[in-house]
């Protein structure tokens, strides 16, 4: 019979747990391949279309694996889902790895069932987004990008929200948003003029994109201000990645005409969950509440609204 849920790709197993997560995945109609070393991930890259997940053993090489990953993510594999299984060595270096690519990092003494069932959501996500590309739905979203950083707008964000809070409702999964912009950007342009203020929008889009997952949605508001969507992530997991985005754009360098400029940025974040009050409108306004709480008290901090979660600070 001829699997109908697409391919699994099974690169360097080590690990038992993986081939027993392979099984499991086989009996549920995937096909399963293996391959003797995560250079897989870069070959053929046509064959990415039929890619439902990719499951890697990590193998002690964190600079090599960190680039294939980078190279991977780089080179067109979007919305494919990377589960990463390892020692306590790759545990500890999960920030790293999320950085370069991989969706979730598991230790290789968990239960396969377990690490399954937290990662089918992520699958049945990736699927869905597939179809809707597959089914052309992405050619009339070409239109609604941002001209200056060529992200999503105002507009297909609003769709995005949409399609998303139905897909996680649908799934069982939460759903986090994280609206940001730059602190007193005015300074920016009353500094170096309007070009330069330009670069800077531009520039902390680009630090966005890189630090989100590949099928996140990172879409420009307006001006400085951005939006992130993250879905199967509570509200923990979404200040963590706020925090990433935070330092990072932090330590990040602009690059100027005349000099380098540095900035800081205000993070809010906001969470829905299965089970709780639904309503994604909700969800992006009380992302914005944070926000402004965040600017009322200091700038460059992260927040979380309603306020019940531990915040981030510079």
């Amino acid at each position: 019979m001829t699997p109908v849920t697409g391919t699994i790709l099974v690169a360097r197993p080590l690990w038992s747990v993986l081939r027993r997560i392979g099984d499991l995945l086989s009996r549920r109609g995937y096909a399963v391949e293996e391959a003797g070393s995560w250079s897989a991930l870069l070959a053929e890259p046509g064959r990415r279309a039929d890619l439902a997940g990719v499951l890697l053993g990590e193998y002690g090489n964190f600079a090599e694996e960190e680039e294939i990953l980078r190279r991977f993510r780089d080179d067109g594999g979007p919305g494919i889902p990377v589960v990463l299984i390892g020692g306590r060595n790759a545990v500890r270096r999960t920030r790293r790895f999320r950085e370069a690519g991989a969706d979730m990092v598991f230790p290789a003494d968990r239960p396969e069932e377990e690490i399954l069932d937290r990662t089918m959501p992520l699958v049945a996500y990736a699927a869905m987004y597939r179809n809707a590309v597959l089914a052309g739905r992405e050619l009339s979203d070409l239109a609604m990008r941002d001209g200056l950083t060529g992200l999503p707008d105002r507009r297909r964000f609003s769709l995005d929200l949409e399609r998303s809070a139905e897909t996680a409702r649908r799934i069982g999964r939460p759903l986090s948003c994280i609206v940001t912009d730059i602190d007193d950007f005015r300074r920016v342009n009353e500094a170096y003029g309007p070009v330069m203020g330009d670069s800077v929008i531009r520039q902390f889009g680009g630090v966005l994109s890189r630090v989100k997952r590949s099928y996140d949605t990172v879409a420009r508001l307006g001006g400085d201000e951005f939006v992130w969507l993250l879905l199967g992530v509570g509200g923990d997991e979404a200040l963590r990645a706020a925090g990433r985005a935070h330092r990072l754009v932090s330590a990040s360098v602009f690059n100027g005409a005349r000099e380098p400029v540095r900035v800081t940025a205000t993070f809010g974040v906001a969470s829905i969950s299965p089970g709780g009050e639904w309503n994604p409108q909700f969800l992006v306004e009380n992302a914005d509440r944070a926000l402004y709480w965040g600017k009322e008290s200091g700038k460059n901090v992260v927040r979380f609204y309603p306020p019940a979660k531990e915040a981030v600070d510079a």
